[in-house]
């Protein structure tokens, strides 16, 4: 599903709440159906090699953590590991102070944008040494990661928007204004699994409904 639903799927857009996030990952379970329908998975071939590489890295916190145990200190500080719970709370806190988090009353801007990108590349840096107790604990560590990158992703798009499209969402401080000339748009972007780095731009809004009918209809 990963390749069929992101950004948008996963919640990053106001005004979509749950409904339109369920709605989203709806279509996008449809496109996955689709594809298979197709036959367009056909002549994908995966190794055991490529099996075998996945499952380690899936079990690598388990690992991780079974290493680094006998260094703990003060019940959960150890050099070698970070917890799924310390890394939460240090994305929490990244996304609440520089990309409009209440904190800050929803107030952001370029440089504490640009701050934060850098921040969560530490953190994603950081979160290779995660580890995790259980299995628990290992769904919690896969979680995170997938959060990190999801704030990664809407800090990257919130940076791109040089306007403030969601007043009471979160406002862009160096671009406070709604600007339809310039943004009435919506952006996409694509991360390089390799280098991690985004490209974004922008694409065309089509209306289903045009503007003057929905006037018109109230």
């Amino acid at each position: 599903m990963d390749f069929f639903g992101a950004g948008d799927t996963v919640g990053g857009s106001a005004h979509k709440f749950s409904s339109g996030s369920f709605t989203e990952g709806r279509l996008a379970a449809k496109a996955a159906v689709k594809y298979i329908e197709d036959k367009k998975a056909e002549g994908i071939n995966v190794t055991d090699k490529q099996c075998d590489n996945f499952k380690k890295a899936v079990y690598k916190p388990l690992e991780t953590y079974t290493v680094a145990q006998n260094e703990i200190t003060g019940g959960t500080v150890s050099p070698s590991y970070i917890s799924p719970i310390q890394g939460l709370q240090r994305l929490q806190k990244i996304m609440d102070e520089y990309v409009g988090g209440i904190t800050s009353n929803y107030m952001t801007n370029g440089n504490l944008l640009k701050k934060a990108l850098e921040l969560l590349a530490w953190l994603q840096e950081d979160l290779e040494h995660v580890g995790a107790e259980d299995y628990h604990q290992l769904m919690r560590a896969w979680e995170l990661k997938h959060r990190a990158l999801t704030s990664q992703c809407v800090t990257e798009h919130t940076l791109f928007r040089e306007e403030t499209r969601w007043p009471g969402y979160y406002y862009r401080g160096d671009h406070m204004k709604l600007d339809d000339e310039n943004w009435h748009c919506l952006t996409v972007s694509r991360r390089d699994p390799k280098t991690g780095k985004f490209t974004l731009e922008k694409v065309p809004v089509y209306h289903i409904v045009d503007e003057k009918e929905k006037k018109k209809a109230s």
